[in-house]
């Protein structure tokens, strides 16, 4: 697969959990990587964190082949903001885009460490509020070539209720007897309790907190692959995946929302 990336230079940008983040990856699967530490600070740092992803590179703006960024599920703001930065950079450069699933990127981290932890399944996690949750679930396939690990996806990345996902999995589970499940993402802190009442003690490992929420290393890694497949878009095909409506559209949806908002004040 690296060999048809030639001379590629692709950015990765990261900013729809805590923390934002950029990324270069080059051709041989480099990465240089730049990472805030600062909670939701997307819109006044993202730039600065390109700026610094480019100079660990030793390339500047111009040299970039593509631009991916991480579409969604996740925070609104953050999508609207990593997408809008993406568009931006690949309408001024004249650059191609490319569109990384969130829970894709966030099973691709969490990969090397499922394995190592003997995991069946790894299982990315975003909190959306009132026991809801983004997820999905992935076979974590071992190889003798670390590059060729893969995490294939073996359930619908979507909306689940807490209590729904933990249900699906312990039956997956009771089909293979004696397996893990990695549990990553910010899902774990809101829901962990409920996950350790749930799951057998020894049938699930929680990512350690430095490794546990979204990066943009690994939205660069899945870009490479992409890229190398031909899988890329114009600036105006990209588009955020909120994965579910806004409150006030599902309460508009629903006819829950409050007359007041809903109807037009008339001047």
């Amino acid at each position: 697969m690296l060999n048809s990336c030639k001379n590629m230079k692709i950015l990765g940008i990261e900013t729809t959990g805590k923390y934002g983040s950029a990324s270069v990856i080059d051709e041989t699967g480099r990465v240089f990587s730049a990472d805030s530490s600062e909670e939701m600070n997307h819109l006044r740092g993202m730039i600065t964190l390109i700026d610094e992803a480019l100079r660990e590179a030793g390339i500047s703006k111009d040299e970039l082949t593509h631009i991916a960024a991480s579409v969604g599920p996740g925070s609104f703001t953050g999508i609207r903001i990593g997408v809008t930065t993406a568009r931006t950079i690949s309408q001024m450069l004249g650059i191609p885009c490319i569109a990384v699933s969130t829970l894709e990127a966030m099973a691709k981290g969490a990969l090397d460490r499922a394995i190592s932890a003997g995991a069946l399944y790894v299982v990315p996690v975003i909190n959306a509020r009132r026991h809801q949750t983004y997820a999905g679930v992935y076979e974590a396939v071992f190889t003798t070539d670390p590059e060729k690990q893969s995490a294939v996806p073996v359930m619908e990345e979507k909306q689940y209720m807490i209590e729904d996902l933990l249900e699906e999995l312990r039956t997956r589970m009771d089909e293979y007897k004696g397996s893990v499940v990695y549990f990553t993402g910010d899902g774990i802190d809101a829901y962990g309790d409920i996950i350790q009442g749930a799951m057998a003690e020894e049938s699930y490992v929680f990512a350690d907190e430095a490794v546990r929420y979204q990066n943009a290393e690994s939205v660069a890694k899945i870009a490479l692959a992409k890229a190398a497949a031909g899988k890329t878009i114009t600036y105006n095909e990209l588009m955020p995946e909120y994965m579910r409506l806004a409150e006030a559209e599902q309460r508009l949806k629903a006819g829950t929302l409050s007359e007041r908002i809903r109807k037009p004040v008339k001047i």
